[in-house]
């Protein structure tokens, strides 16, 4: 790779690489499910969220079902400097709460099937930094979108087994910024260009813009089978979505004698994400008529996610970044208790590992570790046709290194702590 291409593999590139997030899908699609953990959501049917959480167990839903929710995400993300060479403030911090609203509704069509349509985020990413922090030249904000809507069938197979299918329309927004070092852009360049004027490393910064959508379409399954009277077995999958974006990349701050050679002027671009492919297995057995405990383990095929190709409209030349993302599980544990006819009770624990394979990889974009999540909800009968959940999840402080370096020579080095809090309520109405 020349010089040249070097320079804008480091600004164009970087600014692409982590888009997406492993750490940063959304968790628990229900109340219902986020209460225990996500411990059993392959196998419960308590309400019109299995849609997503398995089709298959819409059978067990009777009548017209409906369910609406509202996740409030508040994360606490704080950068702590161990070495960098980037100028700026050496402490920061990312704390915005951000709202994800889900709907779901299941219908009895005849008596060995349903239908059901779910419009839900399974990703999502919002991150917020200080335009002059020392990670600038990676990110200074990433806003990521998506967007499922999903239709649904299922269908009683045996006295013992349904299964369900469903089809995943997908939309995708992005909007991701930095900041661009322009000055040691044109002291790397001076010796072949006319660019000393600019030549100012980490004094001359402007900035870039990504912004792309697009639609894509997936599909899911599901069944679940009944091995006894007490304990049923249950198996969900969610197809791998390829999302082929056609976007605009948009510079300021530009200097001179970088927009004479037509260079980091706005263009159009194209890039392919894969978000991949989950499969979970559930278990749920009924200790007593008041208790029932709960299991879940998830697998999530981020290796998909390897690199990612960039190409521009304006011949540019292409940009490949390594991610060398790897496939993780989740293990979930749970339990409900049924208190009287009004209330139920839930609790859960919950394992994630992260699919970024160390501190080299890791990214301001998606500050990620392994992480452990606590989890306690509740459901109340509020009147015969209608009930509301609440559902509480925490994973504690984590400390973690982050220790990147560009082809720019930037060297972001240091120590992230985050701590993540979801509070959920979600409305059902049975008709």
């Amino acid at each position: 790779m020349n010089k040249k291409q070097l320079i804008l593999a480091a600004v164009l590139g970087s600014l692409c690489s982590t888009a997406l997030a492993g750490g940063f899908s959304i968790r628990g699609k229900s109340a219902s499910s986020l209460g225990n953990g996500t411990a059993g959501t392959a196998v419960l049917a308590e309400d019109a969220s299995v849609v997503y959480n398995n089709p298959a167990a819409m059978q067990d839903l009777d009548g017209t079902h409906f369910s609406m929710l509202l996740h409030t995400i508040v994360s606490d993300v704080q950068f702590e400097d161990k070495g960098s060479n980037i100028s700026g403030p050496a402490t920061s911090s990312v704390d915005d709460p951000h709202f994800v609203p889900n709907l779901y509704y299941v219908k009895t069509l005849q008596e060995d099937m349903r239908f059901g349509l779910g419009i839900y985020a399974p990703f999502g990413l919002g991150l917020d930094y200080d335009d002059e922090w020392m990670g600038r030249y990676i990110t200074t904000s990433s806003d990521l979108k998506v967007i499922n809507i999903s239709p649904a069938l299922s269908f009683r197979a045996s006295n013992k087994m349904n299964l369900g299918v469903g089809i995943d329309l997908q939309y995708l927004d992005a909007t991701l910024a930095n900041a661009v070092d322009f000055g040691t852009i044109c002291y790397a360049m001076s010796t072949s260009y006319p660019t000393s004027g600019c030549a100012d490393p980490q004094n001359n910064d402007g900035s870039q813009e990504l912004t792309g959508s697009n639609w894509a379409v997936g599909f899911s399954f599901g069944l679940t089978y009944d091995i006894d009277a007490l304990t049923r077995f249950g198996l969900s999958y969610h197809s791998a979505t390829r999302h082929d974006i056609e976007g605009d990349s948009d510079f300021e701050g530009t200097p001179v004698e970088l927009q004479a050679m037509d260079m980091f002027t706005d263009t159009g671009g194209s890039l392919t994400l894969n978000l991949p492919e989950t499969l979970s297995l559930g278990l749920s057995r009924q200790i007593s008529p008041q208790l029932q405990l709960l299991a879940d383990a998830t697998w999530t095929r981020w290796s998909r996610y390897d690199a990612l190709v960039v190409e521009f409209d304006n011949n540019t030349p292409t940009s490949t970044t390594e991610q060398n993302w790897q496939d993780v599980w989740r293990f979930s544990v749970g339990g409900n208790y049924r208190l009287n006819e009004t209330w139920l009770l839930r609790a859960g624990f919950s394992h994630d590992q992260t699919p970024i394979p160390n501190a080299q990889y890791r990214s301001p974009r998606v500050p990620d570790t392994d992480r452990n999540w606590f989890s306690l909800g509740s459901r109340t009968r509020l009147n015969p046709e209608m009930e509301l959940d609440l559902a509480i999840a925490y994973t504690p402080p984590k400390s973690y290194r982050i220790d990147r370096t560009d082809s720019l020579g930037h060297i972001l080095n240091g120590e992230y702590e985050s701590e993540i809090l979801y509070l959920t309520a979600q409305f059902n109405w049975q008709f």
